[in-house]
């Protein structure tokens, strides 16, 4: 195993990962009211904003299920020298869109969780931090595709 052959776009790939797992464990999503009592707390927060029917802050665990394990498995694939069917970095790229396009639409695009009369939820630091390691991923897979650069052969050869 030599660690000398991954290249700096895969250790950006294994950043982006870390900061998409850490993100995991922060908030994604909050409620405005923490909890319910006699008086709503904080004061003035909405006694229907609630996501699955609980009140205060979610993490993506709470939320989603997903794991951005990909980029170190395939970052050991490349550091043990296999032989590879597919070009380094076009399954950590595929990767990164996915989670991206998948951040995206489970928050912008297609609104944000919850049943249809979920009201007042907003964006915690974890749903940005994890958008920004998702694109992290993606960049890494897109530039690791980039510099090894595929060179052409001629017709018919495999």
């Amino acid at each position: 195993m030599d660690l000398r052959r991954l290249m700096w776009s895969e250790h950006l790939g294994f950043v982006g990962a870390l900061v998409l797992f850490g993100s995991l464990f922060l908030t994604w999503w909050a409620t405005s009211c923490s909890r319910r009592l006699p008086t709503p707390e904080p004061s003035g927060c909405n006694v229907n904003s609630n996501l699955h029917g609980q009140l205060g802050d979610f993490s993506a665990f709470d939320t989603y299920n997903f794991l951005p394990a990909a980029p170190f498995i395939l970052g050991y694939i490349i550091a043990r020298g296999h032989e590879l069917t597919w070009r380094p970095g076009e399954i950590t790229m595929i990767v990164g869109m996915i989670a991206t396009a998948l951040i995206l639409l489970n928050g912008i695009i297609l609104g944000k969780p919850g049943s249809p009369n979920t009201v007042d939820l907003s964006f915690g630091i974890g749903y940005f931090v994890g958008l920004i390691g998702a694109v992290m991923i993606l960049a890494g897979g897109l530039l690791r595709q980039a510099v090894g650069g595929r060179t052409r052969k001629p017709p018919g050869v495999m």
